[in-house]
């Protein structure tokens, strides 16, 4: 009897410095997950406000950017390939009637793929689809409109874009940046006083999301032209005009901290 006693004794004092080990264990763990969580918090340690600014102005555009994808398809790669060779040397030649620079020209290399008409590649013969891309920028918009309407009018063209900008854009920015700010500031300013506090000085900036706040707080849009998009032309050439205006605008994310 004695023997049993001392080894329910001896089990007991076990299994007690068993749990005393194991609830040590599991406040550590609790406190390693609280120290990780509390480093990893997306939210400041300090009152804040987010607020987002935004400006935008409508100027004048002075440049015009063409882009111009010529393609052409056939069972002999060597027959594609001089469509498109004489297609894009008929760009360039209506490049040199418009007095465009050489320096304005980019051109890409020639693409080449192979499309088949059949389910299984052996079933039939593959056409050969060949295309190039043109770009060129128009630094006189009086000549976009005519060149507009020569490109038009060409074969072999699979695609023809135009983007409008301002050859002040960097200039503009910067001022939309300070306007975009006061607009932040202002918004800012008008929630915090609803709740009786101020705004006491500015804890980060940035156009991108910020990284810890960008899922719970905020959107953001770059500054960008807002061209509408290019309709080929069905009548004559005074059909097609650049745009009076386009849209300039810049946003930027403020965290304030608050009184």
């Amino acid at each position: 009897m004695f023997f049993l006693h001392e080894l329910l004794y001896c089990s007991d004092f076990i299994l007690t410095m068993w749990g005393n080990c194991m609830r040590r264990k599991l406040l550590l763990v609790l406190a390693y997950f609280a120290v990780n969580m509390a480093q990893a918090s997306p939210l400041p340690d300090y009152p804040f406000i987010f607020q987002s600014g935004t400006a935008k102005m409508e100027v004048a555009p002075d440049l015009a950017l063409i882009e111009i994808t010529v393609s052409s398809r056939a069972s002999d790669a060597a027959k594609a390939l001089a469509v498109v060779n004489a297609s894009v040397a008929g760009i360039f030649q209506l490049f040199d009637k418009a007095k465009l620079r050489q320096s304005d020209i980019t051109s890409s290399q020639i693409s080449r793929t192979l499309e088949y008409a059949g389910r299984e590649k052996r079933d039939t013969v593959p056409l050969y689809i060949v295309s190039r891309n043109v770009s060129v920028w128009v630094r006189e918009l009086a000549a976009w409109a005519p060149l507009m309407s020569d490109l038009a009018g060409m074969k072999n063209i699979t695609e023809l874009e135009t983007s409008f900008h301002s050859s002040a854009r960097n200039t503009l920015e910067a001022e939309l940046e300070l306007k975009a700010a006061d607009d932040a500031a202002a918004k800012a300013s008008r929630i915090a006083k609803s709740f009786g506090r101020k705004i006491a000085s500015v804890m980060a900036i940035s156009e991108a999301p910020f990284n810890a706040l960008d899922r719970a707080l905020m959107t953001s849009r770059d500054g960008e032209f807002s061209p509408p998009p290019f309709i080929p032309p069905t009548g004559i050439s005074s059909a097609i005009r650049a745009p009076a205006n386009i849209t300039l605008q810049k946003s930027l994310n403020v965290l304030f901290k608050l009184e």
